[in-house]
């Protein structure tokens, strides 16, 4: 019985994965496809759609996007929406979040891992994080002279994480990419290589 259980949960181990990431990656091609189907049947006529061309037009308009933001006027038009979208209430709450969220992700690093560090929160412990920026200016410690840095700590298994302004000399820079260091948090360590 027990080699019948150890060998059900070695297969789920292999076939979840990667069903769940199948079904992601359907989940959000259908998505696309439902939403620029009918941009795309604008441009042409019925007979000549094919199941998958929303996709190719959704990809097709973000590297497009990506380039025109590159030209100065579009550049400022750009500017100017995101000045309004950060004006509103609601809107600028979900919109910085995204936009901060992917920023972090998507600008240009260093290849010495500099942004994944360890805090050493103590008893010969520590956690492992990401150098977000320098603590906001608008953070007054009282009595406190020393800088901080603002570090994101995720939680394993889960979306969400805390934010640690934390003193600089309690934090150590580690030769790890992020991708490697955010697996390995996520997975409570037990990513494989």
């Amino acid at each position: 019985m027990r080699h019948l259980t150890t060998t059900f949960l070695r297969g789920l181990g292999v076939v979840l994965p990667v069903a769940l990431t199948v079904w992601i990656l359907v989940w959000l091609a259908q998505a696309a496809e439902a939403m620029l189907q009918p941009v795309f049947m604008l441009m042409l006529p019925e007979q000549y759609y094919l199941p998958g061309l929303g996709v190719a037009l959704g990809v097709l308009i973000i590297y497009a996007a990506g380039v025109l933001v590159q030209l100065f006027v579009i550049n400022k038009i750009w500017e100017a929406l995101q000045g309004l979208f950060e004006r509103i209430p609601l809107v600028k709450t979900v919109y910085s979040a995204i936009s901060d969220f992917f920023d972090f992700f998507s600008r240009p690093r260093s290849d010495d891992g500099s942004t994944v560090v360890s805090i050493d929160i103590g008893g010969d412990a520590l956690l492992i994080g990401f150098i977000t920026g320098d603590a906001p200016s608008t953070i007054n410690v009282p009595g406190e002279a020393g800088e901080r840095v603002a570090v994101y700590l995720p939680l394993s298994y889960q979306i969400g994480g805390y934010t640690l302004l934390v003193a600089r000399d309690r934090v150590t820079p580690l030769q790890i990419g992020v991708e490697e260091a955010m697996r390995m948090v996520l997975t409570a360590g037990i990513a494989r290589d």
